[in-house]
């Protein structure tokens, strides 16, 4: 039972969100913006971004390191923050 549970561990890993602007309404309003969410172990940002149906450009970074590549690998615990671009002129 207990190699069970190590198994099940290492199978998924939890990340820390935060969205910022328009990305806050994909969770509810009492989240405020921020939520714990449970992925496949192996999981990249654009898996996550999938799970939250984010469809749109977005800058992401992970543990304070901007510009994370939809390609990144996530590790458990990270805390990663999604926000759109700012242009300006």
């Amino acid at each position: 039972m207990r190699i069970q549970r190590e198994q099940t561990r290492e199978e998924h890993l939890e990340v820390s969100i935060h969205l910022h602007g328009i990305l806050r309404d994909k969770l509810s309003p009492a989240a405020k913006g921020r939520a714990t969410l449970t992925l496949a172990a192996g999981a990249t940002v654009a898996d996550l971004l999938a799970q939250l149906d984010v469809q749109r450009r977005v800058v992401v970074a992970i543990n304070g390191r901007s510009y994370a590549e939809a390609v990144t690998m996530l590790q458990d615990g990270d805390q990663v923050v999604v926000y759109t671009p700012v242009g300006g002129g």
